[in-house]
């Protein structure tokens, strides 16, 4: 008799439990996103089953870093009708994309989300935030920032002493200035970035003018470019494969996942702890000039 009351009140906890749990889901907000960023932030705080919808860009293994998570829901194009038709309890945009979007769901009363990009650690730690709160999901939202802050601890303790000077270029006549999350994730993992030592205005939005001549005077330690660059066959690409290039960068070249930093995500500092190992590798075996 005393053991089936025992299970009994063991069945109504955990009936209990599970009613108390499926209300807690039921009453966290079903989430749009028409932003990669957004996308990827969004796909590492919420389960499948509250997502309306991710951009179709987030299956698209050279820009997504979290491609296998997107072939789990939905995708968009960006639409308003998709927006309509899904008609989810939140919207998380990009502050600059699909404004004709954004207008008229601001219009008809749609609950929007706009995310700004974030180009440094503490940007990537805002916008997490935010999300996380809007989405109900605060607790995964901190975990996730303490491993990219314990993380960035572990490269801030360790920092080379030895001076690596890096450019990001890709041969296309432009570097990633120091208002970048390239650079940002370049000056965790311990590197210096070129496009920090050059005097001319920024170009386009916050690149700077690089060419073949500035490489050869300047003599950065390390060649860095994304890997999405290192496959595409176009005129862009055409400077990379320079004799004197080949020459100078012989053994001093790297390639980085262009996924990594399109996007300020914690696994940023992953993206910096990576980077940081391939820089010492070069330094350690590259032939002396």
């Amino acid at each position: 008799m005393k053991h089936s009351v025992i299970l009994a009140a063991l069945a109504a906890l955990l009936i209990g439990g599970a009613a108390a749990s499926a209300a807690e889901t039921k009453s966290k907000p079903r989430v749009m996103s028409l932003n990669l960023c957004t996308d990827q932030i969004l796909l590492q705080l919420v389960p499948p089953e509250r997502i309306t919808s991710v951009t179709y860009i987030s299956r698209a293994s050279s820009q997504s870093f979290l491609t296998a998570e997107a072939f789990g829901v939905p995708i968009n194009y960006g639409t308003s009708e998709e927006v309509l038709r899904q008609n989810p309890d939140l919207v998380l945009a990009g502050d600059t994309s699909t404004p004709a979007v954004r207008a008229l769901l601001k219009k008809v009363g749609m609950p929007l989300l706009e995310m700004p990009p974030a180009d440094t650690f503490e940007e990537i730690r805002k916008n997490v935030r935010v999300i996380a709160a809007a989405v109900g999901e605060v607790d995964v939202g901190e975990s996730l920032l303490a491993h990219m802050d314990i993380v960035l601890a572990e490269l801030e303790a360790t920092k080379p002493t030895q001076r690596i000077v890096v450019v990001g270029w890709d041969g296309a006549g432009n570097v990633p200035t120091a208002d970048t999350l390239f650079n940002s994730i370049l000056v965790a993992a311990g590197g210096e970035n070129v496009a920090n030592k050059l005097t001319r205005n920024v170009v386009y939005g916050q690149y700077r003018a690089f060419d073949l001549e500035q490489l050869v005077a300047l003599r950065p330690d390390v060649l860095a470019y994304g890997s999405a660059r290192a496959d595409r066959l176009d005129l862009s690409t055409e400077q990379l494969k320079h004799p004197i290039v080949r020459k100078l960068y012989a053994g001093r070249q790297i390639t980085y996942p262009g996924t990594l930093y399109s996007c300020g995500l914690p696994q940023s500092a992953d993206a910096a702890r990576d980077l940081r190992a391939g820089l010492l590798k070069i330094m350690a075996s590259a032939p002396a000039r």
